[in-house]
């Protein structure tokens, strides 16, 4: 009977001693085990109304989002110097399913003489997809700021900036930010925006996370040969609010 008992206790101890010692190996792994990545879930969209499959697949590393001078993201520059331009809904959704400097592909119309893309839908390294969903109405304008604190930039141009017209409206500079100049200011600013050139510019926007863009103002190959511009977002010009011209229609008979 002793020995029975004393046999039956030792095996108890045993397994409760077992029991402890995978507990703590268990606590352990854990303590050290990498912790999976955390990632935004996929925007939820609409199912898509029209087939994307046949349109041509542009690949690529991301470099940097291009931003409106109000911050929302206008489209993605690649490593290869592609410029994705992308309607507000799908451009806003971006930062959701990729980041700088992984992989993403496009389906999207490519430009035929430029390195331009207009994305209709993008697809990220962890198997996220996003889809431009909205209805042809026409283009979402984008909110930009008349007025606000003004963002100095200076450094050196690394790609002229184009619209989803594909004229060129601004410079991409080396350090990421983003000039807007509007088409006519590029056209007459040509030699001021050519890649390798030095540039100041100065104008309403934003600086963040994100990155930095502005609405020019002023702009020069330096702060010493800067000159005043109209701003891309200038208003067309017309009477000011509160004069007599003001509510007058053009081609209407009190205009004449």
């Amino acid at each position: 009977m002793a020995i029975h008992r004393r046999s039956s206790c030792r095996l108890l101890a045993g397994v409760l001693l077992a029991g402890c010692l995978g507990a703590g190996n268990a606590h352990a792994a854990g303590k050290h085990a990498p912790r999976p990545e955390s990632t935004a879930p996929a925007p939820a969209q609409p199912a898509l109304v029209f087939d994307i499959a046949p349109l041509p697949v542009t690949t690529g590393q991301l470099v940097q989002y291009i931003l409106t001078p109000a911050g929302q993201v206008s489209g993605m520059l690649l490593a290869d110097g592609t410029q994705v331009m992308c309607l507000h809904e799908l451009g806003e959704n971006l930062p959701a399913i990729v980041h700088a400097g992984e992989q993403v592909s496009v389906h999207g119309l490519k430009g035929v003489n430029l390195p331009i893309v207009r994305a209709y839908a993008v697809s990220g390294p962890r198997g996220m997809r996003i889809a431009d969903v909205r209805p042809a109405t026409g283009n979402v304008p984008f909110d930009s700021p008349s007025i606000g604190p003004d963002v100095p930039v200076d450094g050196t141009v690394l790609a002229p900036l184009y619209g989803i017209q594909g004229k060129v409206v601004g410079v991409i500079m080396k350090d990421h930010s983003v000039v807007y100049v509007g088409d006519a200011n590029a056209v007459r600013l040509a030699a001021w925006l050519k890649p390798g050139a030095s540039l100041h510019a100065i104008g309403t926007g934003v600086t963040g996370e994100r990155g930095t863009a502005i609405n020019a103002r002023e702009i020069g190959p330096d702060v010493n040969q800067a000159i005043h511009i109209e701003p891309a977002d200038a208003p067309p010009p017309g009477a000011f609010p509160g004069s007599a011209g003001y509510d007058v229609i053009p081609g209407s008979s009190q205009a004449e």
